[in-house]
């Protein structure tokens, strides 16, 4: 059994220079999955920052503006979309059923998720996005998924969009997002991870109204090291056993 940190289910096994015959006599797994109940709040805070307005109020307050009333939006009121249902979307299914959300996941097996209302097969991602109030991208970072959030389905995006990125930057493309930002087809966007890190200090999204950046941070957690632990020691144990293991990387895809 061999073993990668895993972080949001990217890989160092290709920087190993295994050939195809090696890879297929070792099993790899990773701690896909640890991190998933704090991305997932992180997910649930950029879409609620969103619905309620969150750019308007600190302006306003910074600005000391008292303003006529406004009319917040309800996560219950939302249909969120979840793109990627792997460890960290179904820890944000669950909490968006929870809020009261109807949520669609994104899926390549068809398998049914908690808390999903509707499973989204990937190549009608486009038509999905038409119909959703947020998207909430997971994803790892692999040939499939680079710039998946690009041009065509922020063109297709429900005018008002939110949207929030604790997968890979990659997933996302920026130069993309920018004008849909600027256009409001995008109307908050809460990203914790972007396509270079850090950050250059040029980019327009430093400075934009509608973003609030995150600097690859909502994955930590002072219970982090335990949690991969506990995940390696149960490996162990279902390995000792002959029992299926948890996390194992797909080493075609690698992740």
């Amino acid at each position: 059994m061999g073993h990668d940190d895993g972080g949001r289910g990217g890989s160092s096994i290709k920087a190993a220079g295994l050939d195809r015959e090696a890879l297929d006599r070792i099993v790899f797994t990773t701690s896909a999955g640890v991190h998933g109940g704090t991305l997932a709040e992180f997910a649930v805070f950029a879409v609620l920052a969103g619905a309620k307005g969150l750019p308007r109020l600190l302006a306003d307050q910074r600005a000391r503006t008292w303003p006529e009333r406004w009319e917040m939006r309800q996560v219950d009121e939302m249909t969120v979309l979840i793109v990627g249902l792997g460890g960290i979307g179904s820890e944000c299914a669950r909490r968006f059923h929870a809020l009261g959300a109807e949520v669609w996941g994104t899926t390549r097996s068809g398998q049914p998720v908690d808390g999903v209302d509707r499973l989204v097969p990937l190549d009608e991602l486009v038509d999905a996005v038409r119909k959703v109030d947020a998207i909430v991208v997971t994803l790892p970072e692999t040939a499939q998924t680079r710039h998946l959030i690009g041009a065509d389905v922020l063109a297709a995006v429900r005018p008002g969009v939110i949207l929030t990125n604790v997968g890979r930057g990659s997933v996302i493309d920026e130069a993309a997002l920018l004008p849909a930002l600027d256009d409001g087809r995008v109307a908050f966007a809460a990203l914790d991870v972007f396509e270079q890190e850090p950050l250059d200090d040029t980019s327009p999204l430093w400075a934009h109204p509608n973003v609030l950046v995150s600097p690859h941070t909502a994955a930590l957690s002072s219970k982090e090291e335990e949690r991969i632990a506990r995940r390696f020691a149960d490996n162990a144990t279902r390995l000792l056993d002959g029992q299926e293991l948890r996390a194992v990387v797909d080493t075609v895809e690698f992740y």
